[in-house]
């Protein structure tokens, strides 16, 4: 399929303009085909053929655009937040008042805590 602009709409832009607007597009496109048929599929509940319609296309470009689709969650941000927790686990694990006193102990339990913390911080932000 070829989608074109009018010249007379892109009236100053430059050439790097031009080929960023033309990234956008195509990246715009990709995230509403992928978004028409993620909707596509939890609307056909038989397993035939995929059939997308023009109003799941139209569904799909307001939820592109209006930052309401669904992102695949990436695979870094789960094993972040599996950190977070194994981390918090461990801090609860390791904390011993008594040999909390060793100086070697303490070090080792404060990176942990401090691991466990950033690991959850990361893991908020990425969301």
């Amino acid at each position: 399929m070829q989608i074109s602009v009018d010249d007379k709409a892109l009236t100053g832009f430059n050439d790097p303009a031009k080929a960023e607007l033309t990234k956008a597009a195509n990246d715009f496109i990709e995230d509403l085909v992928k978004e028409s048929n993620r909707i596509e599929a939890t609307r056909n509940p038989a397993s035939g053929n995929p059939q997308v319609t023009s109003s799941m296309v139209t569904d799909a470009a307001v939820l592109v655009r209006r930052g309401l689709a669904q992102p695949k969650k990436k695979l870094g941000g789960k094993i972040v937040r599996v950190l977070a927790a194994v981390l918090s686990l461990a801090v609860g694990f390791t904390y011993d008042a008594a040999k909390l006193q060793d100086k070697t102990y303490m070090l080792a339990f404060v990176v942990v805590v401090a691991l466990a913390i950033l690991a959850a911080t990361i893991s908020i932000i990425m969301e």
